[in-house]
Formats: structure tokens, sequence, C-alpha cells
């Protein structure tokens, strides 16, 4: 059984149909949507679905110790709260009417070089990741803002092109050739990033939609075969694969 990291949604919402799109094409709601009235902390600290995610009285969305949240910005509605890029998480946001978000569980989210947030798609894990919207604010002609509806869901990471997880895609055939010199791998597409773990005996750049290794040291022990981690990413999901170098 796989574990997730967000538990199937419970909460005391009603679960929305998936709308077809209007004439704008306005995405509708994806399938398993609820809708929530999130009460802030000062009137029931409601929690969104089974994450640590309230209000506060400040009127922010708070994570106080699970989550990271990303602020998309401006959206017609859940159906385009997408995740493709997740930069600059916090652990707290302003509520806006109108405005997409996505939170991650911190532990299960990889930070990579460009700073770039993105999630494994390790089928072990089953990780998944909850996208939410403003729709109204709650409020009270005497007390004020009481709160927020929000829409909510949970995400899947996609798999885009990479590699299956664990899998060895790349074998790079040394035999003939020595230290310093440069194996190109021609990748699908060139919106990735890579990230080896190469010891000091290998480095990996990105070209294009190539991977140029070059081999700097010899494998340790006299190795004729030595095998190294490689990270790939594409928007919010990475893959993590090994590289066999042979010598």
């Amino acid at each position: 059984m796989m574990r997730r990291v967000f538990l199937p949604i419970l909460v005391s919402a009603f679960v929305l149909t998936a709308a077809s799109c209007s004439k704008d094409e306005t995405p509708g709601d994806p399938a398993g949507t609820a809708m929530l009235n999130m009460y802030n902390e000062q009137n029931g600290k409601t929690i969104l679905d089974d994450s640590d995610i309230y209000i506060n009285d400040a009127g922010n969305f708070v994570s106080p110790s699970s989550c990271q949240l990303f602020m998309l910005g401006a959206r017609s509605g859940l159906g385009a709260v997408e995740a493709s890029a997740l930069k600059n998480p916090v652990p707290e946001v302003a509520v806006v009417k109108g405005y997409g978000y996505v939170a991650v569980r911190g532990a299960a989210a990889r930070v990579f070089p460009s700073h770039d947030v993105a999630l494994p798609l390790d089928p072990d894990l089953g990780v998944n990741y909850l996208k939410f919207y403003v729709q109204e604010n709650i409020e009270d002609s005497e007390r004020g803002t009481l709160g927020a509806v929000v829409k909510f869901a949970l995400g899947y990471p996609r798999n885009y092109w990479l590699p299956e997880w664990g899998s060895t895609p790349y074998r790079l055939d040394y035999t003939s050739k020595g230290l310093g010199d440069e194996i190109s791998v021609s990748l699908p597409g060139d919106n990735f990033e890579a990230e080896l773990d190469g010891e000091g005996q290998l480095s990996c750049e990105k070209q294009g939609r190539n991977l140029v290794f070059t081999l700097l040291d010899w494998p340790a022990y006299g190795s004729v075969t030595a095998y190294y981690t490689l990270r790939l990413r594409v928007g919010e999901s990475y893959t993590q694969v090994r590289v066999e170098v042979a010598c």
C-alpha cells in the first residue's frame, strides 16, 4: 500500500463534480474538488483538509510546521491552479480572493540548485500536493472578515518524459576514452534541470536538450563499472536514476 503525503479528503464540506469549461475556456474544477468555509483563528480556526494550514488573525494562510506554501497569483478558478513552477516557498502567505495556492509537505519536497522545488516520482512514496483557491471572503457586517471560502483538491506530480525512478537509463562507455573526455546524451526536451552526485569523478552539464558528462577521475578501487546518482527535474516533478560508467 502506498503512503500518501496528504490523506484522502475527509472534511465537513461537499464534494464538487468536475465542471465543463465555460465559453471563455476557463478550466473547470478537477474531479474530487471540495469546498470549505475556513474561519480564521479568532472565529474557529478551521484547518484545511488533513494539513496544518489555517488562516490567522492577520488574514494569512499559515502552516506552522509541515507545509511549504506557494502563492501562484490570480487564477480564474481551481482548475487553473497548476504546480508546474514552484518557487519561493513560505510558511505564511496572504489570503487573497481569486488567488491560487499550492501546499507541499516540506519533507517530501527537494530544492534544486535553481531554487525550484520539486516532488519525487518515487512510486513507493505516492507523493501528492494540495492545491487550493480562494473563492470568496467570509464577511460580517459588524466583525469584518471572518475567513474565506476555499476550494481545494489533491494534485499529483506529472511524469512528463522523465525516466522511471531507480532505473539506469544512461550508460557511458569510457573504455576507449580518457580523463576529460565528454559523452553527450540527448534527452526528449530541453526544459529540465540536472543534479549529479558524481563523487568528484564524473561531472554533468546541461547543454540545450543534451546532458554532457565528463570523466574527471577514474572510479575508486579499480572498478571497471561505476554507478552515480542523477536527479532530473521537469516542472514540479523529479526522478532519481543511476548513470552507469564503464571504464
